[in-house]
């Protein structure tokens, strides 16, 4: 009978664990590492308090949702001197290693679409997070230097459920400016916003012109025919637990930087 390895732990590090994007990714990274013998510790590690306990667990490794810019946090892992794969977004520091999207670049690619398509006014809709930032940063200054006019940028504080994006897109239209596409950097705040745009009798893409970010394809089950930019939520998760395994096998070493591409899927909502 082959003997199995003995089941060692790897921390992962998140805010939130129960967003579609990063369960899925999860996911794909468990079943990547368990055959090796790896499993996913989860805990509040961002918290203080958690520090200590993060020491005494003794991780393997660490798996990173987002860029790691908690401080406190950031020197622990150090002093573990354990790999660290951030995922996501990437801190200006990168700790170890990544497997990241160019969000900025996303952003750029949603501008330059709409202005393709001769969208002159355009609002961004967002949510505060860490990569949904820098899509919107991306944006926004891309859109300035191909000329459009951005007549409105609302950044929901928190989008988890539909409803969410649909109070977002409800900010929008309460700022009274006159838009003829908008960029949501998420799927649920663009499929909220062609729900509530259909709801005011407004016509997708004839009336306004609606082009989403998907993490996982999911916004194209609920919108048909949406144009999203997008990546494979899953195929991030694969490549973080190959990259994890390459790091604690010496495979590759520190300073590892694999970028996950972005696609437009062109569909007819824009």
């Amino acid at each position: 009978m082959p003997c199995l390895p003995s089941p060692a732990p790897i921390a992962v590090i998140a805010a939130r664990l129960d967003a579609g994007p990063t369960a899925r990714a999860l996911q794909a990274c468990s079943e990547r590492l368990a055959p090796a013998g790896y499993y996913l510790a989860a805990a509040p590690w961002h918290d203080a308090a958690a520090l200590p306990l993060l020491e005494a667990l003794r991780p393997a490794a660490a798996l990173v949702v987002g860029p790691l810019d908690n401080a406190a946090l950031r020197a622990t892992l150090a002093a573990l001197e354990i790999p660290v794969v951030e995922t996501w977004s990437v801190s200006p520091q990168m700790l170890d290693s990544a497997v990241a999207i160019d969000n900025a670049e996303a952003g750029r690619m949603a501008a330059r679409h709409l202005a393709e398509k001769r969208h002159l006014r355009v609002a961004c809709v967002s949510a505060d997070t860490p990569w949904e930032r820098a899509r919107r940063e991306g944006f926004v200054g891309s859109a300035a230097a191909l000329g459009l006019e951005r007549v409105a940028d609302i950044v929901q504080p928190e989008v988890q459920h539909m409803n969410d994006g649909r109070m977002a897109f409800l900010r929008l239209l309460a700022t009274n400016t006159i838009f003829d596409a908008v960029f949501c950097t998420s799927d649920l705040l663009a499929a909220a916003a062609v729900s509530e745009a259909h709801n005011r009798d407004l016509q997708v893409p004839q009336d306004l012109a609606v082009l989403g970010f998907s993490d996982d394809g999911s916004a194209v089950q609920w919108v048909q025919g949406l144009t999203t930019l997008g990546v494979d939520a899953a195929e991030l998760g694969r490549r973080a637990g190959q990259l994890l395994l390459d790091r604690l096998e010496g495979e590759r070493g520190a300073g590892q930087r694999d970028m996950i591409d972005v696609v437009l899927d062109l569909r007819l909502s824009t």
